[in-house]
């Protein structure tokens, strides 16, 4: 009779410790997924930040090349995106230690200083064709970086 007993409870303590590590196990991989998507939300609001910079300077500089204004409703909406963009841009490269690697707030502190290299003529389409090129550049960098960090594969090179 002893020997049944010591079965059973050999049985529950066994049970104990693999119910207790297979919620350590969970618990570990849940937070791992939380912090995994935290990353991506921020890697994708960076990109999309960028492409709205992006959007001013293209749609701008192919009116000017092509030798035609902008629509006014179409520049104050491209206006309005951009300088959203740069708020969203210049809070990341503050704030985005958190969630960015330490390559991606570097690369995002070289967009800045380009964008506002790019500032520095008096030329309409030499700003516009600056801007355009640092902020392209660095989108490019960013979705590479964001695959290598997030460890995303793609099929498709870049």
């Amino acid at each position: 009779m002893p020997e049944f007993f010591t079965n059973i409870l050999a049985g529950i303590l066994i049970a104990g410790v693999t119910a207790f590590i297979t919620v350590q196990l969970s618990v570990k991989r849940f937070r791992e997924e939380r912090w995994w998507e935290k990353q991506v939300d921020a890697y994708e609001k960076v990109i999309e930040a960028l492409h709205h910079s992006k959007a001013f300077s293209d749609v701008q500089l192919k009116a000017s090349y092509e030798g035609r204004e902008v629509s006014e409703e179409r520049d104050a909406e491209l206006r309005a995106k951009s300088a959203e963009a740069h708020r969203e841009i210049d809070r990341v490269a503050d704030v985005g230690g958190f969630l960015l690697s330490t390559e991606a707030r570097d690369r995002i502190r070289k967009y800045l200083r380009e964008s506002d290299e790019a500032t520095q003529t008096n030329n309409w389409e030499e700003y516009l064709d600056g801007d355009l090129w640092a902020t392209s550049s660095c989108l490019e960098d960013i979705v590479k970086i964001a695959r290598k960090e997030l460890k995303i594969g793609s099929k498709e090179k870049i």
